[in-house]
């Protein structure tokens, strides 16, 4: 075991020396997962061979650590040695894959530092040539510019030859003037003459229109004022017989009114002589339904008093029935009263003292159950 610990330490000791030699004796190489294999496949074989290498030299000696890993044996807690083996070839194995992860940083260091170069590079040549486009398409326009001088022009004088048109257009009509900046001259000038044809024949039938219009409106006017006038005639012959009416109205009022106010202090007179003797009649009505429905509640409340204790000594037997012997006796026994009485003798009080002694002779003899 001893042999054991110490082959494992020298081992370990001497692992950063091994990392940086060339192993010429090892004739198989390290099996990469997939992943590796399938991004080495996309660089040059000298890095292939570069990384392999690498990984040839940290791996040196890494199967005999594994072995002597697998051969330490913790048999329970008391097995301090191979406890501690254990703990320093962990730590031993750490150390190797640090160190071992620096060479991995230093290449990587070193790759990215070339892709920065490269890529400030491409940064370069990307905006030189992005100078250089702004500089040929600022010519090209200049260019192109000069050379469309003549479709410039005669875009120009088409688009004032429109223009033209929808001002001569626009005094008939609201036209499009894709209806019309297509045309020829002659096509135009028959399309124009006839939109004003079209135009002056509206505005005449809009003035016959209006003149019939106002001359309607004028006899309208003439055949409202007469009927106003004829109005006014019957307004004031309806006025006149309305007063003529009213007159008679009122005066057959005042007369309805006498005859009434006297009919009125003889029906008055009658209906005080009635209600004397209907109050008198409704009083005595009154006094004996009261009397009569007093007793009746008097009789309903005695039967509803009644009922309920009735009720309640039935509930109560019930109740007593189903209780417990003990219980049933304690409550009889409860229910004797001794009546009250004014007899003064000796004799009273000595049966109400033997009724208190039988009372708790009786209660005695309940608990003794």
């Amino acid at each position: 075991m001893y042999f054991l610990l110490s082959n494992i330490i020298f081992t370990f000791e001497t692992s950063n020396k091994i990392i940086h030699k060339t192993l010429k004796s090892m004739q198989t190489l390290i099996v990469l997962p997939n992943e590796v294999n399938e991004l080495a496949a996309k660089v040059s074989a000298n890095k292939q061979e570069e990384v392999q290498t690498v990984l040839q030299q940290i791996f040196t000696g890494t199967a005999d650590w594994e072995k002597q890993v697998d051969s330490i044996e913790v048999k329970d807690i008391n097995d301090k040695m191979s406890i501690e083996l254990a703990e320093t070839a962990r730590k031993n194995a750490k150390t190797a894959r640090l160190n071992a992860a620096k060479i991995f940083d230093a290449k990587r260091e070193q790759v990215q530092q070339i892709k920065s170069e490269f890529d400030l590079e491409d940064k370069l040549w990307l905006k030189a040539k992005q100078v250089m486009e702004l500089k040929f398409k600022a010519i090209e326009e200049k260019a192109e510019w000069k050379a469309n001088f003549v479709k410039r022009h005669e875009a120009e004088q088409k688009e004032l030859l429109t223009q033209n048109r929808i001002l001569q257009a626009t005094k008939y009509a609201q036209i499009n003037r894709i209806e019309f900046e297509n045309m020829s001259n002659e096509s135009f000038e028959s399309f124009l003459s006839g939109l004003q044809t079209t135009y002056e024949n509206r505005i005449a039938a809009e003035q016959k229109a209006e003149s019939e219009r106002i001359a309607k409106e004028k006899a309208d006017a003439e055949q409202r004022e007469q009927q106003r006038l004829e109005n006014e005639k019957l307004k004031f012959d309806a006025d006149k017989r309305e007063r003529e009416i009213a007159l008679e109205r009122k005066e057959n009022e005042e007369r309805l009114a006498k005859e009434q106010a006297k009919a009125k202090a003889e029906t008055d007179r009658i209906a005080a002589e009635n209600k004397a003797i209907l109050d008198a009649q409704r009083k005595e009505t009154d006094r004996i339904a009261t009397e009569l429905q007093a007793k009746k509640d008097a009789e309903i409340a005695a039967e509803n008093e009644k009922v309920e204790k009735e009720l309640q000594d039935k509930k109560a037997a019930e109740n007593l029935a189903k209780a417990p012997i003990k219980q049933q006796l304690t409550i009889w026994v409860q229910s004797f009263e001794l009546p009250i009485t004014e007899i003064e003798h000796e004799k009273t009080i000595l049966i109400q003292e033997k009724f208190i002694g039988f009372l708790a002779w009786a209660k005695k003899e309940i608990e003794s159950i």
